[in-house]
């Protein structure tokens, strides 16, 4: 289990929940890879906890379905499926859809304004291409004030439920795909109908912009299973 090798700063006690958003970003990065055992003895050593705060962690995350435990074998990452794309992308594209129209009808100027900034942000690690997680969380950034200017809490619970899920899977659409600034673009569409108050152009930018993201992550595992294949 391929924990940082700088340790984790003895005289910062992190609480459960920050144990957890890292743990969890371990995973989305694929530090931790899909498959991978993980040891909660040695977590607890880095984090300089003991186990049982690491097994309530764990534990949250089992229920989240990002690690899977068999009894008598262990506690490992969970498996990703790029076949269940469609189980998990769709239903945040209806959702992202939804809170992108209820947006165009309490978009401020400070909300457009923002938008820009976060947008800008995206691509400028667009173009970097050196910080794949700065870029994830700049789009992430971007869809979740979508969202909260939408001003519907069960969106959000149902949004943030399916990112945990799906950010393993755009973590590598973001990091290997040469297709970004299609992202970016759809972005600027979407801005440019909120500040025109447009919520049928603002849904169409949003839905091609998971699409996009689908088919991005469908070609990818295309190429990855034809490499694989046997010659």
């Amino acid at each position: 289990m391929p924990l940082p090798t700088t340790a984790c700063d003895p005289g910062v006690i992190l609480s459960k929940d920050e144990i957890t958003e890292q743990i969890r970003e371990w995973i989305v990065t694929l530090r931790f890879a899909p498959g991978e055992k993980i040891v909660d003895t040695e977590i607890a050593s880095y984090f300089g906890v003991s186990r049982t705060p690491i097994r309530e962690v764990l534990k949250l995350l089992e229920q989240q379905k990002l690690i899977c435990t068999f009894p008598g074998k262990g506690t490992f990452v969970a498996e990703l499926h790029p076949e269940n794309i469609y189980s998990l992308y769709l239903p945040m594209q209806t959702l992202q859809c939804l809170a992108v129209r209820l947006a165009c009808d309490n978009a401020a100027p400070e909300d457009i304004a923002e938008l820009e900034e976060i947008n800008r942000n995206f691509l400028e690690k667009a173009e970097s291409r050196d910080d794949t997680l700065g870029l994830l969380k700049a789009d992430k950034r971007f869809h979740q004030k979508l969202v909260d200017m939408a001003r519907n809490e069960y969106i959000d619970d149902f949004c943030s439920a399916l990112w945990t899920h799906i950010a393993r899977l755009d973590y590598i659409y973001f990091r290997d795909s040469r297709m970004l600034t299609s992202s970016y673009t759809d972005h600027v569409r979407m801005i440019k109908a909120l500040s025109m108050r447009d919520p049928f152009s603002a849904e169409r930018a949003m839905r091609d912009n998971w699409n996009n993201s689908m088919l991005g992550i469908m070609a990818l595992t295309d190429k990855k299973d034809e490499a694989a294949a046997p010659a």
